[in-house]
């Protein structure tokens, strides 16, 4: 009697262990087939893509990103909001220490000013696409626009200081190329 209900207790036992790995076997090919799925679904539609452009024809658009955050997370950009605020804080600092010469224009310190709003730009676009903003890279010449102000009117404001003329002249160029090339790169991201 003790062993018969041993056997059955074991066999219920069996039957549970049983399925319990035919389930995780299911859903582990699933999942396997899934991925198959999405890899055959980007290779064909990544080689549409290409014949369109060999034809010459513009890409269809893709389709839109969900807001899940494993879809975020994949989004390019994801330090680009501390990047641009570190990049911020840069222009602001190079904008406040003097120069050792003030009668003389430094060419590589005006480039080099210029190429942190290159730098503010590109994040910017990033970050503001990121967070699906309307219309990006207005707001990023926008507030690139203001930041130059500001800097430049603080700089007013210190006897010591003098407008780099040079700075000023590349920094809106450098500004428009930076905000286009953030969205050249989220654009054309894989994902």
């Amino acid at each position: 009697m003790m062993n018969r209900q041993l056997r059955r207790a074991q066999q219920k036992q069996d039957e549970k262990f049983d399925k319990e790995r035919q389930k995780k076997k299911d859903k582990r090919q699933a999942k396997v087939s899934a991925l198959k799925d999405r890899r055959s679904r980007r290779r064909a539609e990544s080689l549409a893509r290409a014949e369109a452009r060999k034809r010459g024809e513009t890409p269809a658009e893709a389709p839109k990103q969900d807001g899940s955050p494993a879809a975020k997370r994949k989004r390019p950009g994801r330090f680009s909001a501390a990047l641009m605020m570190a990049t911020v804080f840069f222009i602001v600092l190079q904008s406040a220490v003097p120069p050792e010469n003030p009668g003389e224009i430094d060419v590589l310190r005006s480039v080099t000013s210029a190429g942190f709003y290159l730098l503010f730009a590109y994040f910017s676009t990033l970050w503001l696409m990121r967070r699906d903003t309307p219309r990006p890279i207005m707001m990023t010449l926008i507030s690139g626009g203001m930041l130059t102000l500001g800097v430049e009117v603080a700089k007013y404001f210190q006897p010591d200081m003098t407008t780099d003329l040079l700075m000023l002249a590349l920094a809106v160029p450098f500004l428009v190329a930076g905000a286009f090339l953030g969205r050249l790169v989220y654009v054309n991201s894989p994902t």
